[in-house]
């Protein structure tokens, strides 16, 4: 018990360091932080809403600090703080962020890439083991918050009633589509794409494809959502690979099809044989012959060459 309540003070004076004027005793705090939170001292965090939550919202200021030093350094502390969160708190935390992320003053980068240091740092599931509770739990909280919002649109938290606030991977008006929530994505799919619901994988994959199907969609976005659907691929059941396959083949067939789309697709199909190539060899000859025909018979002479 004196161990935990020399712990705690310790952990207090730290947070009330953070608003310190001096960059330097912020970021040093900040260090101390993260060896405490690395050590086993700390794990009492687990049953102690009030300090846990207290320690989340330390960081969440933190993060919008002017210095990128201590930035970076309160994103080092998320990582093990959301190993030590109870359940309600974690999930707390992750909502927080998602609606940072809508931000329209702010650098939502920070925000997004405090998702995916939490969704890395989370008990997930590992290769031919059935998941524990850990990873259950992780990916319970990720279910409920992330992909929701990452998908969207959501009710805002904050506005009046009957507002919306768009998914993170939607168009926004002034800023275009966000390649870091992208990522966020993909972190999500790495780390928790063996849980995740045939209604979850089908979502995430309507809204990657509606950045693939955006002829405004800039070069960095399109080769991150190209990646994304690749890694969202490895988890379909074999009904939807054959959705999928066949909803690019309406593309390919679609009267309007501009030039930009058609690289978008071709780019798509490629993507994904590399990615899956066992899986999605059956269905490339349903692709192909788009494909070929775009190219062209001179094209492909050269490019064998």
């Amino acid at each position: 018990m004196a161990d935990r309540q020399a712990v705690q003070h310790n952990l207090n004076s730290l947070l009330s360091k953070l608003g310190d004027p001096d960059p330097d005793m912020r970021y040093m705090s900040l260090n101390d932080l993260l060896g405490i939170l690395n050590s086993p001292h700390s794990t009492y965090l687990a049953h102690d809403q009030i300090s846990s939550s207290r320690l989340a919202e330390g960081l969440l200021k933190a993060l919008d600090d002017q210095h990128g030093d201590v930035q970076n350094q309160a994103l080092k502390c998320l990582g093990p703080l959301v190993l030590r969160l109870p359940s309600d708190s974690l999930t707390s935390l992750l909502e927080k962020l998602t609606n940072l992320t809508a931000s329209q003053t702010i650098d939502t980068s920070v925000p997004n890439t405090a998702l995916r240091y939490i969704v890395t740092a989370l008990p997930r599931p590992q290769a031919g083991q059935p998941p524990n509770d850990e990873a259950k739990a992780s990916y319970n909280a990720v279910s409920r918050v992330l992909i929701p919002r990452l998908t969207g649109p959501t009710p805002s938290p904050t506005s009046r009633r009957g507002s919306i606030v768009k998914g993170m991977l939607e168009k926004d008006s002034s800023k275009g589509f966000s390649s870091d929530a992208i990522d966020v994505l993909i972190q999500v799919v790495t780390c928790f794409g063996p849980l995740l619901k045939e209604a979850e994988l089908t979502a995430l994959q309507n809204s990657v494809m509606s950045i693939i199907d955006n002829d405004t969609a800039g070069t960095v976005v399109t080769k991150r959502a190209l990646a994304a659907i690749s890694a969202l691929v490895l988890h379909f059941s074999d009904a939807q690979l054959s959705a999928f396959v066949n909803g690019l083949v309406k593309r390919f067939k679609a009267p309007q099809l501009t030039t930009v789309h058609r690289r978008h697709l071709i780019a798509t199909v490629g993507s994904v044989a590399k990615s899956a190539p066992v899986k999605f060899g059956p269905h490339l000859p349903s692709l192909a012959p788009f494909v070929f025909s775009t190219v062209g018979e001179e094209n492909l002479a050269q490019v064998s060459r």
